[in-house]
C-alpha cells in the first residue's frame, strides 16, 4: 500500500464554508479543494435552498452578501436563480475555488474581506444577509462573534432578512468525544470520506477536520481550527441589540423549533429594524 500523503493546515475555516483570518500556510489551496470535493452539494441545496428562497422573498434590486462564501457554491445556486449575491470570504484560496465555481456567472461579486469590513465592501442596503455552514463560529472568539452579528445588521436595509446556521453547540458540549461523520460523497469517480472531532475548552472550541481520498494511492487532508461555541440565547441577544428582530430559531432545515437538548443546528433567522418606526418593513415568514 502506498503511503498517505498528507496536507495539514491550521486556521480558522475547519468546518463547513467559514470566512477566516488570513494566516500563512503553503496548502490553503489545496484545502480548500478538498474541502470544496468534500460535500454533498446537491443534498445541501434541496435541502436549503427552498428555505433561502423562502426567506429573501423574489430576487430584487438589493441582492444578497454570502458573508463567509467559502467555495461560493451557494453563491452560485442563488445567482442561478435570479439573485445578486457579493460573495465575501477573507482568505484567498477559498476565493479562488468559489470564482472557478462561477463559471463567469455575472451576478456574482466575489469580494475578499473580513466579517468587520462587511458594509464598507457591500454597502448598507442589501435586501439579505447569509451565513451558513458554521461559518460565524469561525470567527473564533466571542468578541469577534458578536461583532460579526452586528455587522451583519449593518449591511441590511430595514426589513433586509438575517439566516445565520451554526451546529448546535449547547446539544456537543455534552458529547465525549464529540465526532461528527463519516460524510461520504463521490466526485468524478473519486469517494472522499470526512469526519470531524470537536474539544470543547472553557469558552473556545477546537475542531479537527480530516479528509481521505484515493487517488494513485491514499490521500488525506488535515485541516485544524478555534471556534467560538455561540449558544441560543446569546445569539438572541446580539441580534436585539444590533437592531435586528428575531422573527425565528430552528433546530433543522425543516424549521423545527430549536431544541438545545436535540436539534443538530442553531439557525437564526431575523429581519432588520426600521428605526424610525419601530418595526419591521416586511412581516416574519
Amino acid at each position: 500500500m502506498r503511503p498517505a500523503t498528507c496536507v495539514a493546515t491550521r486556521d480558522h475555516r475547519a468546518h463547513d464554508g467559514a470566512m477566516s483570518t488570513h494566516h500563512n500556510n503553503i496548502n490553503d489551496d489545496a484545502h480548500a479543494t478538498a474541502y470544496d470535493r468534500s460535500i454533498n452539494w446537491a443534498a445541501r441545496f434541496n435541502r436549503e435552498l427552498p428555505v433561502f428562497c423562502d426567506i429573501f422573498g423574489a430576487p430584487s434590486a438589493g441582492g444578497l452578501v454570502d458573508a463567509g462564501c467559502g467555495p461560493g457554491r451557494h453563491a452560485v445556486a442563488l445567482a442561478e436563480r435570479g439573485y445578486h449575491v457579493a460573495a465575501v470570504d477573507a482568505n484567498v484560496d477559498m476565493l479562488g475555488v468559489a470564482q472557478a465555481a462561477a463559471k463567469g456567472q455575472n451576478r456574482i461579486r466575489f469580494i475578499e474581506g473580513r466579517y468587520e469590513d462587511l458594509p464598507n465592501v457591500v454597502g448598507t442596503e442589501n435586501d439579505g444577509v447569509y451565513c451558513v455552514g458554521n461559518a460565524l463560529a469561525a470567527a473564533g472568539t466571542q468578541r469577534d462573534a458578536l461583532r460579526a452579528i452586528e455587522q451583519f445588521a449593518a449591511c441590511l436595509r430595514p426589513g433586509g432578512r438575517m439566516f445565520v446556521q451554526v451546529l448546535n453547540f449547547t446539544r456537543m458540549r455534552h458529547e465525549s468525544p464529540c465526532i461528527i461523520g463519516p460524510r461520504v460523497v463521490t466526485v468524478d469517480g473519486v469517494e472522499y470520506v470526512s469526519v470531524r472531532q470537536f474539544h470543547f475548552d472553557g469558552d473556545g472550541c477546537d475542531v479537527t477536520n480530516v479528509t481521505l481520498w484515493q487517488d494513485d494511492g491514499w490521500k488525506q487532508n488535515a485541516a485544524m481550527g478555534t471556534l467560538y461555541p455561540i449558544e441560543h440565547a446569546e445569539f438572541v441577544a446580539a441580534c436585539e441589540t444590533s437592531g435586528l428582530r428575531v422573527d425565528a430559531t430552528w433546530g433543522d432545515y425543516q424549521r423545527n423549533e430549536f431544541n438545545p437538548d436535540t436539534s443538530q443546528d442553531l439557525i437564526v433567522v431575523a429581519t432588520r429594524r426600521d428605526e424610525e418606526r419601530g418595526a419591521s418593513s416586511r412581516p416574519p415568514r
